[in-house]
């Protein structure tokens, strides 16, 4: 039950992140979470996300505006490190409280900021507040191993739906695959079989595939509702 439970929220968080480059840690931590422990669904998620970012990787290329992604990663892996600290000092139950908590403000900011208007703006008129968000994001993954929320806030506020997917699949790739490098050496691990992991990945690759084919389809405003809605519940029962 618990791996038939873990393949539907992968191949959920999976299409959300075909469809929009972003997502699938809103998904997954917290319904993982209550399946397994949190030091595995954080570990699982970073893992995953790493893989789906090689998976989307070459599709963006071309798009990619390499100097912003690196100059926001390079911050991120800064914030994730103090993170990622933090997240081995916390017990279990006070970490499940951390991430509902969180999760509810994220959930409530991103469906305000969906009913704002969109401030586009070229890659070369990036503000400054770039590198502060840059760090919350990290930080806030090494953490809860969600980093997207300050990230997908900020640059929806400047940018059209298109170049955030985009930038956002690069910083992400390379954000979760060097959280996951943190989580390794501080002894952050996975309890779940390789069998099951492969089980996800396969699902996650088909949850990727499903979600880029029909992404021009989905409104921003109802994929944030819908994104919203689904981690409110599991992140109500984490505080619970």
């Amino acid at each position: 039950m618990e791996v038939i439970l873990g393949v539907i929220v992968v191949l959920a968080a999976y299409f959300i992140k075909g469809l929009s480059g972003f997502g699938p840690a809103l998904v997954m931590v917290p319904f993982l979470s209550l399946i397994f422990d949190p030091p595995t669904a954080i570990s699982v998620t970073a893992l995953l996300d790493f893989l789906a970012g090689a998976f989307l990787l070459p599709s963006v290329r071309k798009s990619m505006q390499w100097k912003l992604v690196v100059q926001i990663f390079g911050v991120l892996a800064i914030g994730a490190i103090l993170g990622t600290y933090l997240l081995g000092t916390i017990p279990v139950i006070w970490l499940k409280k951390i991430i509902g908590l969180s999760i509810l403000v994220f959930a409530v900011l991103i469906v305000i900021q969906s009913n704002g208007n969109t401030r586009q703006t070229s890659a070369g008129q990036e503000s400054t507040w770039r590198y502060p968000v840059g760090f919350l994001s990290g930080f806030l993954g090494g953490l809860l191993g969600i980093s997207g929320p300050p990230l997908i806030i900020y640059m929806k506020m400047r940018h059209p739906k298109s170049f955030f997917r985009t930038q956002l699949i690069g910083i992400f790739f390379l954000g979760t695959g060097w959280r996951f490098f943190l989580y390794q050496i501080n002894r952050i691990e996975m309890q779940l079989s390789l069998l099951v992991l492969g089980i996800f990945i396969a699902v996650m690759v088909v949850g990727l595939i499903i979600g880029s084919r029909i992404h021009v389809r989905v409104s921003e405003m109802l994929f944030n509702r819908i994104v919203a809605v689904l981690i409110t519940i599991p992140a109500i029962n984490l505080i619970i």
